[in-house]
């Protein structure tokens, strides 16, 4: 049971290198990579899609990071998921970063420029000191703006529903745009920041370990 198949989701316009030590650590680990959505796609149908072209066809661990933690508990349930691990993510709208709080109560009246402008502002060092980083200083191709766009819109409607299997969370305590004190987190990394599977990868892989230990080999 250890060979468990792992899916993972990253954080908009992310990719398979924030998960880059875990895919070292954890042979079975797959990143899942974002399909085109459509325009007027609600969160829970896009989920749905990304869980069905995922999907290992048995018992599996789900999880992400970021805005992939939100898709991976609406994906999970339509999979056969153990546990869903969150990480610098939320669980509900209340741990959702100020940025995306504030728009959902303005609703339509603000764009997602400004809204990705905010939360780039509020976002922590931590993402600064990636090798990766350039490429979100970089202008967006017209499918990752698509994408971005989407995300946001749909971020304003999510309507979190009941978790279809147990939720173990892992946040740091100087995120910046999913805010450690508005967590629900299960453990809290002192010192980091939104991009801890990188950064504090070792603590991250303790902790896919944990959730292996205790909801895969028992």
């Amino acid at each position: 049971m250890d060979q468990l198949p792992i899916i993972f989701f990253p954080g908009i316009n992310g990719d398979a290198r924030i998960f880059a030590e875990q895919l070292k650590a954890f042979p079975t680990l797959m990143v899942a990579q974002w399909l085109p959505p459509t325009r007027s796609e609600s969160m829970a149908a896009y989920a749905k899609r990304m869980a069905r072209a995922a999907d290992p066809g048995g018992l599996c661990l789900i999880g992400g990071t970021s805005f992939g933690g939100i898709i991976a508990l609406e994906a999970a349930h339509h999979l056969q998921a153990q546990a869903c691990l969150l990480f610098a993510s939320s669980r509900d709208a209340h741990g959702l970063p100020t940025s995306l709080r504030m728009a959902r109560q303005l609703g339509k009246l603000i764009s997602a420029d400004t809204i990705w402008k905010w939360t780039m502002q509020w976002q922590d060092v931590s993402i600064a000191s990636l090798p990766s980083a350039r490429y979100k200083r970089q202008r967006l191709s017209p499918a990752q703006q698509h994408f971005r766009d989407w995300a946001l819109s749909a971020l304003l409607g999510w309507k979190p529903a009941p978790a279809a299997c147990p939720v173990m969370q892992l946040h740091g305590s100087r995120d910046n745009v999913f805010a450690a004190r508005r967590s629900k987190a299960d453990s809290i990394i002192a010192g980091a920041g939104h991009v801890m599977t990188r950064t504090h990868s070792e603590e991250a892989n303790q902790f896919i370990d944990g959730a292996i230990k205790t909801y895969v080999n028992t």
